[in-house]
């Protein structure tokens, strides 16, 4: 029962089974050549793992071959130890002793070349009133737009990189900081559970983990707060910048021709009802960037 976490011989001929270092997790696969001997190590006696009021949404087939399991993994070729969600790699790194999102990325892919294209079409769109209206000295909005859109670009092509990866082939990573994982218990009541929308996190029995289940699979979160505040500040930013645009629409309107304001005028709005969208978004969806500040209605 005082085993480590890892692969052990889950009773069925050809197949291995993950013991997260408390009991059985659901995740097997089929033993893999390289590691053939690891079967013969210490083995724990198996039980029927807990049933959990929620689970996570992404369920990974068992046995699989040639499919590590969730967890932190060296990428072959490179210096990185990145998350691997069970069947792809993550933007997700552990870099000087820390696991952190990678620069600028964001997903999934598909949505952030598509919000990047956007953006930028709509900057050229206000680029070319400006010019039209010879207002191009406060062309400010087109700027802003530009740089939303690169962002959304190079989110989008990173992630989209990371397909192109070999798949883990080497050992896991167990380093402290990264831990607890999904499947590590501490408590009878370790599970997933419900903190925003669609979204779970993992509980051990007796505190949270640094790690959700979503729609794009299992991500950490160790970063989260950071992100949160950063989200934060740029809805507010988007919000005071159209507030002042506005401002500035509103004194040209009565000042110079009607157009010449209004050039300014609607881009300003556009901004503000992002801005507006942007803030209680984030906020509904803290949970799933910062820790929950209590313990989950366990049943």
């Amino acid at each position: 029962m005082n085993a480590e976490p890892g692969w052990y011989d889950a009773g069925v001929a050809g197949a291995q089974r993950w013991w997260d270092g408390t009991q059985w997790t659901d995740h097997q696969r089929a033993v893999p050549q390289q590691i053939q001997p690891q079967a013969t190590q210490i083995q724990p006696q198996a039980s029927q793992p807990q049933q959990h009021a929620v689970q996570p949404q992404q369920q990974y087939a068992a046995p699989v071959a040639q499919r590590a399991p969730m967890g932190w993994f060296p990428v072959v070729g490179t210096a990185d130890v990145r998350w691997w969600d069970g069947s792809g790699w993550t933007p997700h790194r552990l870099r000087d002793g820390k696991p952190r999102p990678d620069a600028y990325a964001t997903e999934p892919a598909s949505t952030s070349v598509t919000l990047g294209i956007v953006f930028i079409v709509l900057a050229i769109v206000q680029l070319n009133n400006y010019r039209l209206s010879g207002q191009s000295f406060l062309a400010l909005t087109p700027v802003l737009f530009s740089i939303t859109g690169i962002i959304w670009l190079i989110g989008g092509i990173r992630v989209s990189q990371l397909k192109k990866l070999a798949a883990p082939s080497t050992a896991p990573v167990f380093d402290p900081v990264t831990r607890p994982l999904p499947g590590e218990a501490e408590g009878p009541d370790a599970g997933w559970f419900p903190v925003s929308g669609q979204v779970t996190r993992w509980w051990t029995g007796t505190r949270w983990s640094e790690y959700i289940s979503q729609k794009v699979g299992v991500r950490p979160t160790h970063s989260g707060a950071r992100a949160y505040r950063l989200s934060m500040a740029l809805a507010w930013v988007f919000a005071g910048l159209g507030v002042l645009g506005m401002l500035i629409g509103f004194t040209l309107m009565a000042t110079m021709p009607a157009w010449a304001g209004a050039v300014i005028l609607v881009p300003s709005v556009i901004v503000v009802i992002v801005g507006a969208i942007l803030l209680p978004v984030v906020y509904s969806r803290r949970y799933t960037m910062i820790l929950p500040p209590k313990a989950p209605p366990l049943r």
